[in-house]
């Protein structure tokens, strides 16, 4: 062991001693204390007022550790035994009334140690029901019940009279003194108040006491309850414990010697007017206790408040969410300072109206309907709907939400709904829709000409196809082939033979009209026309107008005969039946177009048989 430790260990020793001799020096102050203030009681044929002792070693046990309580146990019996034998009593009485006294201490410190120790604060409900169960009753009437055998012959009073006395001085003295020691040892005695507030009242307490029990003309004990209430209710649980001190140590001495208005009682016993004296204090005690659980309940559920208060304005004002309270009409009760960066209004300036106030006019039916799914105690979605801006201008919002109900009812009061603005996250969806329509039709278009391309034809030939199908109408379709291309390509170039297709594109679209109607690339200097509803002769004029149109751009081709770009179109029609199949129309028009192409060129043939049966 080094030199610290052991410094450390004659230290603690040290410290241990000096609270060992302090509890017996007051044990001592307190038990002479008792003995002035209940000798003249006992002359007279009395009992004895207030037993403090015990209630002070009770709290010095309930501040200690366990280990500890031998010592003082030790400290109190010694005290105890001393003040017996002071008093007379033979020597194995006195040991036996001590032994009493600390069996009743040990048991009430056992029984209250786990409830009270950890941080004791009888203002709690369940600290002050341990003492009151456990240190005022149940601890006392054990020690009383044997007590009571040594006391019968000492006094030659009946057992059950010998142990009520014994337990009524015990109990006050707990009650009274086990308070005081805690809210001295464990907290700030008054807190929050001055010296001359606690002298002021104090001595308030004692002038009135001593008024009381002074004249013997009137029963003014009613006097001394209202003062106790103000001691309590401004200096908390320690101020009702001094003043319950206090009124017994006056009411005690007086009422001993035939003052106060116990005395007005006529029975005129010593014996009967101590008891009404220590009723009195008993009354007092629970009033005075209980009225300090309530107010400490009270206060500790403000603070409480106070503090989810504080959390809870933290969080709103915290957050960048708009948080909406509202009744089940959607009247807002209160909209979170978020609202003022999100929307630019004012809490206030929402506050007691409705969602008809700044929801979009397209988007008050899908609110409603969600307030309505929500009232019904359903499970809801969120919801994005457009909100008005205080300059005008809408942004989209999203809404979470929800019902609360009240604590004590649980009836539905109400909306709680948490709104974010989500017009970033709208644009960035409508960027990236945007984004895929254009992938989409970038896919779907052949990148040389800008026309759809041959995939494209395919889906819109297959919807076509499934459409005849159904309706049983007709379909055509067109091929066509720029004539001589090759030779155009070897004389002119690529890059021109690129233009000349464009060229041809445009010129080919400017005969088209019809929405439903499709020109794709088909591949190479192919061009494929797609026209639903439309019979052999629609289909044979179309193919001539653009072959007529394409004629017209006079592109020089002096490789061939013509002397400017042509194009051969074959045109097919089919009825389709159940039993169709799309190749054979697109194999029709490829037929025909060989036929222009055999036939010479720059001209327009239809399949044989004008129309393709299904």
């Amino acid at each position: 062991m080094g030199i610290g430790s052991l410094d450390e260990t004659v230290e603690d020793r040290a410290s241990s001693l000096w609270r060992l001799t302090s509890v017996a020096m007051v044990l001592v102050c307190l038990g002479y204390a008792a003995l002035l203030l209940n000798i003249r009681s006992w002359d007279n044929g009395g009992v004895t007022i207030l037993w403090p002792s015990n209630g002070l070693l009770l709290g010095v046990l309930l501040c200690s550790r366990r280990p500890q309580w031998t010592a003082y146990l030790a400290v109190g019996f010694a005290v105890d035994l001393g003040l017996n034998l002071a008093l007379s009593f033979a020597p194995w009485t006195s040991v036996y009334l001590a032994g009493c006294n600390m069996l009743e201490v040990g048991i009430a410190a056992a029984l209250m140690y786990r409830t009270i120790s950890p941080n004791p604060d009888l203002t709690q409900r369940k600290q002050l029901l341990s003492l009151l169960l456990y240190g005022v009753v149940l601890a006392p009437a054990i020690a009383s019940a044997l007590a009571q055998m040594s006391i019968t012959n000492l006094h030659a009073l009946p057992r059950f009279t010998a142990a009520r006395h014994w337990f009524v001085a015990d109990a006050l003295g707990i009650a009274v003194m086990t308070p005081l020691y805690l809210s001295f040892r464990e907290r700030e005695q008054f807190p929050g108040r001055s010296r001359l507030e606690v002298a002021g009242l104090l001595t308030l307490l004692v002038v009135v006491a001593v008024g009381v029990f002074w004249q013997t003309r009137f029963p003014l004990l009613f006097l001394l309850l209202p003062v106790l209430l103000l001691l309590g209710a401004r200096l908390r649980l320690a101020g009702s414990a001094v003043g319950l001190l206090i009124v017994s140590i006056i009411g005690g001495y007086l009422t001993i010697r035939g003052h106060g208005p116990i005395a007005l009682v006529r029975s005129g016993s010593t014996m009967t007017g101590d008891l009404l004296l220590q009723f009195f204090v008993a009354v007092s005690m629970l009033v005075l206790y209980v009225v300090e659980v309530v107010i400490a309940e009270r206060e500790r559920l403000q603070v409480n408040l106070k503090a989810s208060e504080t959390l809870f304005r933290l969080l709103a004002e915290a957050s960048n969410d708009v948080i909406v309270l509202s009744d089940l009409s959607g009247t807002r009760r209160y909209v979170s300072p978020a609202v003022t960066t999100v929307l630019g209004w004012g809490p206030e300036e929402l506050i007691g109206n409705t969602h008809l106030q700044i929801v979009h006019p397209d988007d008050v039916d899908a609110v409603e309907a969600l307030m309505s799914v929500c009232r019904e105690g359903e499970p809801v979605e969120t919801l994005t709907y457009r909100c008005a801006r205080k300059d005008g201008s809408y942004v989209w919002m999203e809404a979470s939400m929800r019902l609360y109900h009240d604590e004590t009812t649980w009836e539905p009061i109400g909306f709680v709904n948490v709104v974010r603005d989500v017009s970033g996250r709208k644009a960035a969806e409508e960027e990236l829709n945007r984004t895929f329509r254009l992938v989409e039709n970038l896919a779907m278009a052949d990148g040389l000409t800008g026309v759809a391309n041959r995939r494209r034809f395919e889906e819109k030939m297959d919807e076509e196809w499934r459409r005849a199908m159904r309706d049983r109408s007709l379909l055509s379709v067109l091929m066509i082939d720029v004539d001589h291309f090759k030779p155009y390509n070897d004389l002119y170039g690529h890059v021109l033979g690129d233009n000349c297709l464009r060229q041809i594109a445009v010129a080919a679209q400017e005969v088209i009209h019809r929405s439903s109607d499709l020109f794709a690339r088909y591949g190479g200097e192919e061009f494929v026309v797609v026209l639903p509803n439309t019979d052999s002769g629609g289909a044979q004029l179309v193919a001539e107008q653009i072959r007529r149109t394409v004629e017209m751009l006079g592109l020089p081709h002096s490789g061939n005969p013509c002397g400017v770009v042509t194009v051969s179109i074959g045109c097919a029609t089919q009825t389709l039946g159940h039993d169709s199949v799309s190749t054979v129309l697109v194999d029709a028009a490829d037929q025909a177009l060989y036929q222009a192409k055999s036939a010479g060129r720059n001209r327009v043939e239809v399949a044989a048989g004008s129309t393709i049966p299904g």
